[in-house]
């Protein structure tokens, strides 16, 4: 497998500055049709109208919704059906990260936009910036949620709720199995012996490469570090520079290495497996004993949105079992999303490929994932991870 060819294949399933998120499964998107589990496409017992499975009871709301988002949100089966359901037009347009959403709404006149995704950690920053309105809690099926997510703290600023997470994943370690065991690579320690020197291979972004390398050290949330910690998270991290044969640009750089065997472990998401494994080649995942980091996207309503219904509408449709399982097998890129009840809409083989057709192993696992925030001291670790890439 080439550059080129990789390339191709995720070039529709690439984002956050093109090395974020790659779907769980690359290939050809199999079509939802809200499917359960026989392959059925009515909603499940004791929703014979599917109204509960779908949001609020379908109307005719009208007009249309601005929407801010992340690659996904805007998928054309998700498009089609909400127009369908509240006869509501959706105007999309994408971000590939959040600075460029806060500096996209910062140059937008009031009332441009009525919903916005971010990742969680920026919730608080745009409630403190006064663009969110708040939620309650009732108006959404947060009892349907993996417990973590039932009351997801950065979606809460001083007990109100302004955001619902409606998508998530996590990094571990990825590896190929012909030459890296899964005993061994139960353990982040593995990226660090010197067999496997000049074959570790990470993408360039700080926040969950030193993640992982604080979580190695033992530190539950590494992204609250004191400056302590924080300089024993830079000295493990430069220990591990004479391991690395590569830090690649890209999540295709990456995957590229990985496929020609040039890179033979990586701190990376679902991306790796996922991609490799379709293409014959037995790159694993786990999340190691010390544990791992999590990504979490939410969704807001802006204040000054035009069609506030149609804004509740849409969070209250894509957090529903059908909604979700929708988002979860996007065109864009398959990932894991918070409502447990999603794999009723999903075919057994798409929930388990999102690894969501186990609900008490997806519950034992989130405790193992600590959840990405924004350093208190960005610039400090960015610094660390300039100083990372500059050693030889």
């Amino acid at each position: 497998m080439n550059q080129s060819e990789l390339d191709r294949m995720l070039a529709a399933r690439l984002s956050r500055r093109g090395l974020l998120k790659v779907g769980a499964v690359v290939g050809a998107t199999l079509a939802l049709g809200a499917c359960t589990s026989s392959g059925a496409t009515t909603a499940p017992a004791g929703s014979p109208s599917g109204a509960v499975d779908v949001g609020p009871a379908p109307r005719k709301i009208g007009g249309q919704l601005n929407l801010l988002t992340w690659a996904g949100y805007d998928d054309p089966a998700i498009l089609a059906e909400f127009q369908d359901i509240y006869g509501v037009k959706i105007n999309a347009k994408q971000h590939s990260g959040d600075e460029e959403l806060m500096s996209l709404f910062s140059a937008s006149k009031p009332g441009d936009w009525d919903v916005g995704v971010p990742d969680t950690p920026w919730i608080e920053i745009f409630n403190k910036n006064g663009w969110i309105a708040p939620l309650d809690p009732k108006d959404f099926p947060v009892s349907d949620y993996f417990t973590q997510f039932q009351k997801f703290d950065q979606c809460f600023v001083d007990g109100q709720m302004y955001g619902i997470v409606s998508r998530w994943g996590y990094y571990g370690i990825a590896y190929n199995s012909k030459f890296v065991t899964p005993d061994e690579a139960t353990s982040a320690a593995v990226m660090y012996d010197p067999k496997y020197k000049g074959k570790i291979v990470l993408f360039d972004w700080y926040l969950p490469n030193m993640g992982m390398v604080g979580r190695l050290l033992g530190m539950k949330q590494p992204y609250d570090a004191t400056p302590a910690e924080l300089e024993q998270i830079k000295q493990k991290l430069y220990a591990l520079r004479p391991q690395v044969g590569a830090i690649q640009a890209t999540a295709s750089d990456t995957i590229t290495a990985m496929a020609s065997e040039t890179g033979w472990l990586s701190f990376a998401s679902e991306w790796a497996p996922a991609t490799l494994q379709e293409q014959g080649i037995p790159v694993n995942m786990t999340v190691p004993k010390e544990g791992g980091v999590s990504w979490t996207e939410g969704m807001v309503i802006f204040k000054e949105a035009k069609n506030p219904e149609a804004a509740k509408a849409y969070l209250q449709y894509m957090s529903s079992p059908r909604g979700s399982a929708r988002l979860a097998w996007a065109q864009a890129f398959h990932a894991k999303v918070p409502n447990r009840r999603a794999v009723d809409y999903l075919a057994p083989s798409q929930a388990k490929t999102l690894e969501m057709d186990d609900w008490a192993r997806v519950e034992a696992l989130l405790p193992m994932i600590a959840t990405r925030k924004i350093p208190p001291d960005e610039k400090a670790w960015q610094d660390a991870w300039d100083q990372f890439k500059a050693m030889s």
